[in-house]
């Protein structure tokens, strides 16, 4: 929900529960205001007949006269204000006054005036007045709406400016991102901030990036000296068999600590979107090249292989596609029994991999997890799978693993496969 219709919405709930308290609070000032009026009437009515008795001795004539009543001497009581219904003959109906009684005095004859104004007008007044405000409040709350709509444009109009420029921001690139100025101090602020976390991200990332690139140069030369080294004592025949095995035992963790090196480095540049090509890999071709390279092995372990291909082209960088599909079929190798079988199946949805191999205990969602292995037993890092992993979120693929008792299949989905125009 984009920020106005946010806005607006609050304006709308707060408007929905306040205006039935607007309308009613006006309402009642209005009835208020008249009533207040015509009891100013018929007070100044009530003084000017007052007077007039005092003068003259007799009661005047008045067209707010209702009725007259004689009172004893001893009658007490205040003058009061009501509101009555009074049936008129030439309406045939009730209609609605306002009355004042106050007492004097006539000939020395204590007497209880009753004074009338009909409300009726007024009581016409008070819609007109009610339904008048309602229809300019109306017309306030259209007017707010409209003006908010315009005045969210102008105001947020460089922030919306620049946030195509951040999302399409690669901290890859040297380029600097030139945000919108805004004459608004607050998203000024932020624009300020952007920048500056912008430029703490990017020394960072090209910090982070050397590290990894030294460590892995710095480490890989001494380990390739240690597995020289190695070799020559091992090929020497001057060790006995115990330190034979010591020699060797270093000799192969050397080895494993290298490719661990090799595939964190990748893990990190694969995170860092080092990779950025996009190629139209065809997927049955360079599935072919991996199963020609590891025929001997599959040869030696005495695999069934059968295949089952779809010609499919995915947009993916190649040098990824070839790690991403050589860890799937040296996985199937590595983890498959000796006169095993494995079964590929390669169509426009998915590269399916199936093979015979031990039964696992390791939880499937935790294959996926790095150093995770899925037999103790084998020399495997535990990585292959996280290295797939990684990929297949940089380009949307979606790697699904199931297993039935002695039987593995790795699934993987394509969502980005290219269209029928790039195919051609």
């Amino acid at each position: 929900m984009i920020l106005v219709t946010k806005t607006n919405k609050y304006y709308l709930i707060f408007f929905v529960f306040l205006f039935p308290l607007m309308l009613g609070a006006d309402y009642y000032l209005i009835q208020h205001t008249v009533n207040e009026e015509v009891d100013e009437i018929l007070k100044d009515e009530g003084g000017r007949i007052d007077f007039f008795i005092k003068e003259e001795g007799k009661l005047p004539s008045s067209n707010y006269l209702f009725n007259t009543t004689i009172v004893n001497k001893d009658f007490s009581a205040p003058n009061i204000y009501k509101d009555t219904l009074i049936y008129e003959a030439y309406k045939n109906k009730l209609i609605p006054y306002r009355t004042y009684k106050f007492t004097t005095v006539v000939d020395d004859q204590k007497m209880r005036i009753s004074l009338k104004h009909i409300i009726l007008e007024m009581n016409e007044l008070i819609i007109w007045l009610f339904v008048t405000t309602t229809l300019i409040t109306l017309l306030l709350v259209a007017g707010v709406f409209f003006i908010n709509q315009e005045i969210y444009k102008w105001t947020w109009k460089p922030f919306f400016e620049n946030l195509p420029k951040l999302t399409n921001y690669d901290v890859n690139k040297q380029n600097p991102v030139n945000l919108k100025v805004s004459n608004i101090n607050e998203l000024e602020e932020v624009n300020k901030l952007v920048v500056t976390l912008m430029n703490q991200v990017k020394k960072d990332f090209q910090k982070l990036k050397e590290f990894n690139e030294n460590i892995s140069h710095e480490i890989q030369t001494p380990l390739a000296i240690i597995r020289n080294k190695m070799v020559l004592l091992l090929e020497s025949q001057k060790l006995n068999e115990k330190e034979f095995k010591w020699v060797q035992a270093v000799y192969q963790e050397a080895n494993k600590l290298s490719k661990i090196g090799k595939s964190l480095t990748l893990i990190s540049r694969i995170e860092n979107q080092e990779f950025t090509r996009l190629d139209s890999v065809d997927i049955g071709v360079v599935v072919n090249n991996i199963i020609g390279n590891m025929e001997e092995i599959i040869k030696f372990k005495n695999l069934k292989l059968t295949v089952d291909f779809t010609p499919v082209k995915v947009k993916c960088d190649l040098v990824l596609a070839n790690i991403l599909f050589t860890n799937l079929i040296k996985n199937a190798i590595q983890h498959n029994h000796e006169g095993g079988y494995i079964k590929m199946l390669l169509d426009e949805e998915k590269f399916e991999i199936v093979n015979s191999g031990a039964a696992s205990k390791i939880a499937t969602e935790k294959l996926f997890n790095r150093f995770q292995r899925g037999n103790e037993g084998t020399e495997s890092l535990g990585l292959g799978l996280a290295i797939n992993q990684k990929i297949c979120e940089m380009y949307g693929f979606h790697l699904v693993y199931n297993r039935y008792k002695s039987e593995h299949k790795l699934t993987l989905f394509f969502y980005n496969e290219i269209s029928d125009e790039e195919k051609e």
